[in-house]
C-alpha cells in the first residue's frame, strides 16, 4: 500500500498533504469521476512501482467522488489472500444485504454473487456438465447489476481495488470483465497495481478494453524539493538538502517522506538502511517478533505472533508498541499495519534465508491449525517457502478443488501449477496431475490437458493411474477424440467401473456407433445402480456414491438421446428418471440437464411448456445461465411454430443478449442464426421482403456454418411454402427431412418430416425421406401432416369421406401448432379446392381473418387466391391485410402493396394479374399509381426501390 494522505504524523514520519508532480494524472482521474457523476462509467488503472504514490492518487479519486455524492467501495488484494479477496472486501460492507438476494433482477446471478457475499445462500450448483460458461463472466455481470441496484439515489459509484499485483487469476479476470463493461454502467473501476515485480497483473489490466492507464514515474528534482517543503508545513529545503534527497531517494515519493523523518540527520544514506537502523533500535526479543510479523504477510495479524515466536501476549504487545514508536508500524483505526510494502520488504531483507525458511514453517503451521477462510492459501505459500513439500501440496490440492467447485477455474489452475512445481518427484504428484487435467479441460484447454496427462501416465500406478486414464478419456471426449477416449478407458483397466462404461458409451455415441452406444449405456446404467446401492447399503454416502450417481445420470442421458430415433416414450422415461435421481442426490447440474431434456419431449409431443418453464426456473436459481440460454433458444424455436416468426423474435433477441453477455460464441452463433431466420421469415410473411431476398439471407446463414438443425434450410422451407411454390417446397423439405432422419442421434424428429409427405402428396409424388417411423409419428406435428397427406391421396382418388376423416385427424393433431397448421392449410386446402372434397371455404376465411389481424400479408394473399378459386372471393376491402408503415406513408394501398411485392419478385404485369386474379389493365393502373406515389421514373427503378433497406 502507498503512503497515506494527510498531515497527521504517524510514528514521527511527516506526510505531504498534497499530491506533488501529478497534475496531468489528477486531471485525468478527476475527469473520470465527473463522468461517472454524469452517468458514464469507466475504468482507471494506476500503475507504478512500490512507493510511487498510487494510493495517494486513488485517495484523490475517492475525495473527488465524495464531493460529487458518489459512494466509494474499497478493497485490496494481499499476498495469499485467496480468490476474489479484493472485490469481496470492497463490496461486502455495502452490498451484503440478504434482502437483496431475493431481488428478481439478481436472480440469475444469485448463486455467483454468493461467492462474494457470505450472508447469501451458498451456491450448490457446481459446474454445468453440458454447457461451458465462464463463471467469472457471470459473477461480473451479477456484480454490475448489484451495484446499480444498491446505488439508490446516487448517480454512480467508485469501485476502488488496490494492490492487484497480488490478486489471483480469477480476480484479475473479474476485474478485466468489469473494466470492459464499466462504460455501460454508472461505475468507475479505479485500480492500482505494481508494474515492477510482479508486473503481469498491470499488463493484463492495462490491456482490458476501455481502461485508461496512468503510469506514475519517479519525481524530478524540482518536485522532490516541493514534496519535501510540503512535508515541512511549507518550509522549503535548501538546494543542498534537495540535491541529497534526490540522490538518496532517486525520486521515489515514499522514500523522500521516510528520509525526512530520520533523527539526527537531514539525509540518511538509504531507505533500507533507515529501516534497518530503526529495527536495530528495538530490543532483540522485539526484533524477533517483528521478523515473524514480516514473514506472516502484508496484513499484520498480531494474534499469530505469540504462537509463532513462543512469546507471551504481553511481550508481543510491548514489541508492537516499540515498533510503532520507531515508525516501523502505524496504528490505523482498530488495526496495525506496515507504513508501506517497502518497509516490510526492508525488514525481511535483514533475515538470512535459513532464518526466513524456519520462520515461514512456524507461521504456516499456526495458520494451518487456525484454518480461517484466508489462512490456508498463505499457509500453503509459506510451506513452499519453508521447503515442507507434502504439507504445501496437500493444502494446494485442497484449495484448488474448492476453487474449481465454486467456479474459480483460473485460480484453481494457478494453484495446481504451483503444486506441480512443489510436488516434483513427490508421492502426491499423480493427484496433482489428475486435478490439473480436470481443470485444464474445464477451462477449454483440452489439448494441453491431454498432453500433460499422457506424459505422466507412465509414472503413475494403481488407482491413481486408473483415475488419471478416465479423466483423460473425459478430456478426449470433450475434444471429440472418440478413439482416443476409448484407448484411455482401456488403459485404465477398470472395465466394471460405471465411469468406464459411460465414457465408452459417450465415445461410441460421438463416433456414430448407435448400437454400441446403446449397449454400453445400458451396461453403465446397471453398473452405476449397483455401485450406488452398494455404497448406500454400507452407509458410505461418500464421493464414491456421488460418482456412481453422476455416471448414472450421464448414462441415462446418452440412452435417452439414442432413443430419439426409435421411441420418444423411452427418451421421456429416461429423462424423468435422471431428473429424479439427480434431485434425490442433490446433483443440481445433472437434474437441470435431465429436466431440460424431459421438457423438450413434453414440448415436442404434447405442446406443454410447463416443464420447460420449470427447467428454466431451476437453471436461474442455480445460476446456470448457459442452460438458461439453451432453454431460451428452444423457446424461440417453438414459439414460431405456434404464433409465427414475429412472435418469436423478442425471445430470440433476449437469448442473444444473454449469450453475448456470457461470451458463449457457439451458442451465440446458434441464436444469431435463429434470429436471422425468424427476422427474414417475419418480413417475408408481412410482405416487406421478397422470396429472393429471404433466400439470400438463408445463404448468409449457411455460410456461417454451425451444428444442429440447419436454420438456413428451415428458412428456405418457409420461403417456398409462403410463396406457395410447391415443387420448390418439396425439394427443400426433402433436404430437411433427410438431414433430420440421418441425424436423429443429435436432433429429435421435428415436424418437417410429416410436411415433406404432405407436399409430395399434393404434387402426386413419393418422398424418399418422409418415413413414418415410430419416433416420427410420436410427434403430433408429423402425425397431423401425415394424416393430411392421406386426406390428399383419398380426395384425389375420389374417396371424399375418407379424405374428410383423415383431414379431421390432422386438424386435431396439429391443434397445438396453430401458425404451422395455417401454413400447411395452404397446401392441403389447395388440394381440397382442386379435387373437390371437404368444405375448405370456412377454414380459408377463418385463416384469412387471423392472417389479416396478424399482418401476415403473404399468407392472406394465398388464402384470397384459394377463396377465389373456390368461388367464394373475400371482400375487397380487406385485401392484403395491413400495409407496412414505409408504404402507408406514401399513400400506397393494400392492393398496391400486393402488386409491388410481386413486381419486386420480377413478375411481369401479366403474371401479376394472373397471380392476383385481376385484369392486366387493372395491374397497369396499379403500377402507374405506384410510380406516381414513389416518384420513380420506371418499373425497373420501382423494383430496385422495393429491395432497398427499410
Amino acid at each position: 500500500m502507498d503512503a497515506a494522505a494527510g498531515t497527521t504524523v504517524r510514528g514521527r514520519v511527516p506526510r505531504s498533504p498534497v499530491l506533488v508532480g501529478r497534475a496531468a494524472e489528477l486531471a485525468t482521474a478527476r475527469g473520470l469521476v465527473d463522468a461517472v457523476a454524469a452517468g458514464r462509467g469507466g475504468a482507471l488503472l494506476v500503475a507504478g512501482e512500490a512507493g510511487i504514490g498510487k494510493t495517494r492518487l486513488l485517495d484523490d479519486v475517492a475525495a473527488r467522488a465524495a464531493e460529487r455524492g458518489l459512494p466509494v467501495l474499497s478493497g485490496r488484494a494481499v499476498q495469499g489472500g485467496g480468490t476474489f479477496r479484493a472485490v469481496a472486501g470492497a463490496v461486502i460492507g455495502l452490498l451484503d444485504d440478504p434482502a437483496r438476494a431475493h431481488d428478481p433482477t439478481l436472480r440469475p446471478y444469485r448463486a455467483a454473487l454468493a461467492r462474494l457475499l457470505p450472508s447469501w445462500a451458498e451456491p450448490d450448483a457446481g459446474i454445468d456438465p453440458q454447457i461451458s460458461v465462464d463463471p467469472v463472466v457471470v459473477l461480473a455481470e451479477g456484480l454490475l447489476r448489484l451495484l446499480r441496484l444498491a446505488l439508490g439515489d446516487a448517480p454512480g459509484c467508485v469501485l476502488r481495488l488496490e494492490d492487484l499485483h497480488w490478486a489471483d487469476d480469477d480476480t484479475l479476470a473479474l476485474v478485466e470483465h468489469l473494466a470492459s463493461a464499466a462504460a455501460g454502467s454508472p461505475v468507475l473501476l479505479a485500480c492500482s497495481a505494481r508494474d515492477d515485480a510482479p508486473a503481469h497483473a498491470a499488463r493484463r489490466l492495462a490491456a482490458a478494453p476501455g481502461t485508461i492507464t496512468l503510469h506514475l514515474a519517479r519525481l524530478g528534482g524540482r518536485d522532490v524539493a516541493a514534496l519535501a517543503a510540503a512535508c515541512r508545513d511549507g518550509r522549503p529545503v535548501t538546494d543542498e538538502e534537495a540535491e541529497q534527497l534526490m540522490l538518496r531517494s532517486d525520486g521515489l515519493p515514499f522514500a523522500v517522506e521516510e528520509l525526512l523523518a530520520a533523527p539526527g540527520s537531514a539525509v540518511p544514506p538509504t531507505l533500507a538502511a533507515l529501516v534497518a537502523g530503526r529495527l536495530a533500535a528495538l530490543p532483540e526479543a522485539a526484533q524477533e517478533i517483528l521478523h515473524a510479523a514480516a514473514v506472516c504477510g502484508p496484513e499484520l495479524d498480531w494474534r499469530l505472533l505469540a504462537p509463532t515466536t513462543g512469546a507471551s501476549e504481553q511481550e508481543v504487545l510491548r514489541a508492537l508498541r516499540a515498533a510503532v514508536g520507531q515508525a516501523l508500524l502505524v496504528a490505523d483505526g482498530p488495526t496495525l499495519r506496515w507504513p508501506h510494502a517497502l518497509t516490510r520488504d526492508a525488514v525481511l531483507a535483514v533475515l538470512l534465508p535459513p532464518e526466513r525458511a524456519a520462520l515461514a514453517g512456524r507461521v504456516a503451521r499456526v495458520l494451518a491449525d487456525r484454518a480461517g477462510p484466508d489462512d490456508e492459501l498463505r499457509a500453503a505459500e509459506l510451506y513452499v517457502e519453508s521447503g515442507e513439500t507434502d504439507a504445501a501440496v496437500t493444502l494446494l490440492l485442497q484449495l484448488a478443488r474448492r476453487d474449481a467447485g465454486r467456479g474459480a477455474l483460473r485460480s484453481a489452475e494457478h494453484l495446481l501449477a504451483t503444486a506441480a512445481d512443489a510436488a516434483s518427484g513427490s508421492r502426491l504428484a499423480p493427484a496433482v496431475t489428475a486435478e490439473r487435467v480436470t481443470v485444464l479441460t474445464l477451462v477449454g484447454r483440452a489439448a494441453d490437458a491431454l498432453a500433460l496427462g499422457s506424459a505422466e501416465l507412465d509414472t503413475v500406478r494403481g488407482d491413481a493411474h486408473a483415475d488419471l486414464c478416465l479423466q483423460l478419456a473425459r478430456t478426449a471426449i470433450t475434444a471429440g477424440a472418440w478413439a482416443g477416449a476409448e484407448a484411455f478407458v482401456a488403459r485404465a483397466g477398470r472395465p466394471g467401473d460405471p465411469r468406464s462404461l459411460v465414457l465408452r458409451a459417450d465415445a461410441a455415441f460421438g463416433a456414430g456407433r448407435a448400437t454400441d452406444a446403446g449397449e454400453l449405456a445400458a451396461a453403465a446404467i446397471a453398473r452405476a445402480e449397483e455401485v450406488a446401492d452398494e455404497a448406500r447399503g454400507a452407509g458410505d454416502h461418500s464421493a464414491a456414491e456421488q460418482q456412481a450417481v453422476a455416471a448414472l445420470c450421464e448414462a441415462l442421458g446418452v440412452a435417452g438421446r439414442l432413443a430419439w430415433g426409435t421411441d420418444l416414450d423411452v427418451t421421456e422415461a429416461l429423462a424423468q428418471r435422471a431428473a429424479q435421481v439427480a434431485g434425490e442426490h442433490g446433483l443440481v447440474p445433472w437434474r437441470a440437464t435431465a429436466l431440460f431434456q424431459l421438457a423438450m419431449m413434453r414440448l415436442l409431443r404434447n405442446h406443454d411448456t410447463t416443464l420447460l418453464s420449470e427447467a428454466r426456473e431451476l437453471a436461474l436459481d442455480a445460476g446456470m445461465l448457459g442452460q438458461v440460454a439453451a432453454i431460451d433458444y428452444v423457446r424461440a424455436d417453438y414459439i414460431w411454430w405456434v404464433d409465427g416468426p414475429s412472435a418469436a423474435l423478442p425471445v430470440a433477441r433476449a437469448a442473444l443478449d444473454l449469450t453475448r453477455v456470457l461470451r458463449l460464441p457457439q451458442r451465440a452463433f446458434s441464436v444469431e442464426a435463429i434470429l436471422e431466420m425468424l427476422d427474414a421469415a417475419a418480413q417475408l410473411v408481412a410482405g416487406t421482403t421478397t422470396p429472393s431476398a429471404a433466400r439470400r439471407r438463408a445463404d448468409g446463414i449457411a455460410a456461417q456454418g454451425g451444428s444442429g438443425p440447419r436454420l438456413d434450410q428451415v428458412l428456405r422451407i418457409v420461403v417456398a411454402l409462403v410463396e406457395h411454390d410447391l415443387p420448390r417446397a418439396a425439394d427443400e423439405l426433402e433436404i430437411g427431412a433427410r438431414e433430420l432422419m440421418e441425424r436423429t442421434a443429435v436432433v429429435p424428429p421435428l415436424p418437417y418430416v410429416g410436411a415433406t409427405a404432405l407436399v409430395h402428396a399434393a404434387l402426386d409424388q413419393e418422398s424418399g425421406w418422409a418415413k413414418r417411423t415410430h419416433a416420427v409419428v410420436q410427434v403430433p406435428g408429423n402425425r397431423g401432416a401425415f394424416a393430411w397427406a392421406d386426406a390428399v391421396a383419398h380426395g384425389r382418388a375420389g374417396r371424399r369421406a375418407e379424405a374428410v376423416l383423415s383431414f379431421a385427424d390432422g386438424e386435431e393433431a396439429l391443434a397445438g401448432l396453430p401458425w404451422w397448421r395455417r401454413l400447411l392449410h395452404t397446401v392441403v386446402l389447395d388440394c381440397a379446392v382442386t379435387d373437390g372434397w371437404g368444405d375448405p371455404v370456412p377454414l380459408l376465411r377463418a385463416d384469412l381473418a387471423v392472417h389479416e389481424q396478424a399482418g401476415d400479408v403473404a399468407l392472406a394473399r394465398i388464402c384470397r387466391d384459394l377463396l377465389r378459386r373456390a368461388g367464394a372471393p373475400a371482400p375487397r376491402g380487406r385485401a392484403g391485410g395491413s400495409v407496412p408503415p414505409r408504404l402507408r406513408a406514401r399513400g400506397i394501398t393494400a392492393r398496391e402493396a400486393e402488386v409491388l411485392g410481386l413486381v419486386a419478385e420480377g413478375l411481369t404485369n401479366a403474371q401479376v394479374a394472373e397471380r392476383l386474379f385481376l385484369s392486366p389493365r387493372t395491374v397497369d393502373t396499379h403500377v402507374a399509381s405506384l410510380l406516381a406515389k414513389t416518384g420513380l421514373p420506371s418499373r425497373i427503378r420501382l423494383r430496385t426501390w422495393a429491395h432497398e433497406p427499410r
